[in-house]
């Protein structure tokens, strides 16, 4: 090859690199419903630089707003809830998910399945194969995927020994001993003695086994709907800590190990709602920073758009500030939450697309 080729295709390369599609934003909006036109919406997506819907599963199955999104080269992702189930233990209340002190893993609408449940577990992968092989969307966006906590109310001065921590059913009980070789003291009688005695003595290996829990159901879904479209994408949903954060309650309360979910996705999107949390506008670039050190994966943090528990003033200024800490390096754009907060508060619309035009 000729100098004078080399270095023109080593020109193309760089340029090719540079490419500011290639390097384009993912820009999104959780939308749950809609009653308007869809074409107007997406227009107006269109204007404002959103170019992904996080989406319902009654939006994805819609036919109309499903070629209204590609004709405006608008890209969908499925929602996809996994442990959070009401509908499902209010048929059979026998599904549910154990805390420490024996009680049922619920708080006010906040209530999880048993992730040991195979039956379940079989029926959830069944479902996320035949929605995506129904409807095509472009990726599929896993919710709800972690053990219960309700940590949309859990603030910083919370202390971490107060977190739940579950699942100590007996399905999980036996699942946890046959796996792992640990025999629970057999004087142990009861669901509290035996959940202290194991996160006395085996604090680590039972995270380390709930962790596997939750990494083992992403998989299996995963592997289901890249059966049926080998090139979907895959978007994670993340509680919001830090690795340290609450005595490493990522791992502990909630089994996120983010290294392990990384082999499956393609996406991270922690749900940095600060206001929502008591935490300032910068604690969303924070954890972005955190997350992005734990994975080579893009991480995409979900911003509150309006008020959601705390009545307390959530003005333009903090908004604009939210925004912009969302889009700071190393973040790879930001999801709002949501598409119908935004459209209810004019001004913020208007912001955020101020906000995307001065990029």
């Amino acid at each position: 090859m000729s100098l004078h080729r080399f270095l023109l295709l080593l020109l193309i390369f760089c340029l090719s690199g540079c490419d500011p599609q290639r390097d384009k934003l993912l820009i999104g909006a959780k939308i749950y419903e809609h009653s308007g036109s869809y074409a107007t919406l997406f227009r107006q997506w269109n204007d404002m630089g959103i170019n992904t819907g996080f989406c319902s599963q009654d939006l994805i199955a819609d036919n109309e707003f499903m070629e209204q999104a590609r004709e405006h080269g608008i890209s969908t992702y499925l929602i996809f809830p996994v442990f959070f189930n009401p509908e499902a233990l209010a048929l059979s209340p026998d599904l549910a998910a154990i805390k420490q002190d024996g009680s049922a893993a619920a708080e006010e609408w906040v209530e999880f399945v048993c992730p040991s449940r195979e039956d379940y577990r079989r029926q959830v992968v069944e479902k996320a194969r035949q929605l995506v092989r129904a409807h095509h969307p472009d990726g599929i966006s896993i919710d709800f995927i972690r053990h219960f906590v309700y940590w949309e109310k859990v603030y910083p001065d919370r202390d971490p020994s107060s977190l739940p921590v579950s699942c100590f059913d007996s399905v999980c009980l036996e699942h946890f001993k046959a796996e792992t070789g640990i025999q629970v003291a057999p004087h142990l009688e009861n669901t509290v003695d035996m959940a202290a005695w194991i996160l006395d003595f085996y604090q680590e290996d039972w995270t380390t086994w709930r962790c596997g829990l939750i990494t083992s159901m992403v998989r299996e879904i995963v592997q289901a709907v890249r059966e049926v479209e080998p090139g979907i994408q895959v978007n994670i949903h993340l509680v919001p800590w830090a690795e340290r954060d609450f005595d490493g309650g990522l791992k502990r309360v909630a089994g996120q190990d983010i290294k392990a979910l990384s082999s499956y996705s393609d996406l991270l999107s922690p749900m940095t709602y600060a206001h929502m949390v008591k935490q300032s506008p910068a604690w969303v670039h924070h954890i972005t920073e955190e997350m992005a050190g734990m994975s080579s994966l893009p991480v995409i943090p979900s911003i509150q758009v309006g008020l959601a528990y705390l009545d307390n003033g959530y003005g333009l200024d903090e908004f604009r500030e939210t925004v912009e800490q969302a889009l700071l390096a190393p973040s790879g754009g930001l999801i709002l939450w949501s598409w119908e907060r935004l459209a209810a508060e004019p001004e913020k619309a208007e912001l955020f697309r101020e906000i995307l035009r001065e990029r």
